[in-house]
């Protein structure tokens, strides 16, 4: 499981779209959406401008999308702590 605590809204949606498995989001009542499939759950991720404060979690299926997720979560935390 992945933690996301910098959100870079066009990196993560490139990556996401980028992403050969599975991305499950983990909701907070235990559920879990696929971002690949869903468009409402891609759709709140748009509009959000920054990560909840507690970051959210990710699963990816195919274990070779997980270089690509961290590497998103470095450059997009650099960038964050550059620009804050």
């Amino acid at each position: 499981m992945l933690r996301i605590e910098y959100f870079d809204k066009e990196r993560f949606m490139n990556q996401l779209s980028a992403s050969h498995g599975s991305v499950l989001l983990h909701l907070d009542n235990g559920k879990t959406c696929d971002l690949k499939k869903d468009t409402t759950a891609r759709s709140m991720l748009q509009m959000m401008d920054t990560a909840p404060q507690k970051g959210f979690d990710l699963t990816v299926t195919d274990p070779a999308d997980v270089t690509g997720f961290l590497r998103y979560m470095l450059e997009a935390g650099r960038t964050e702590r550059v620009a804050g």
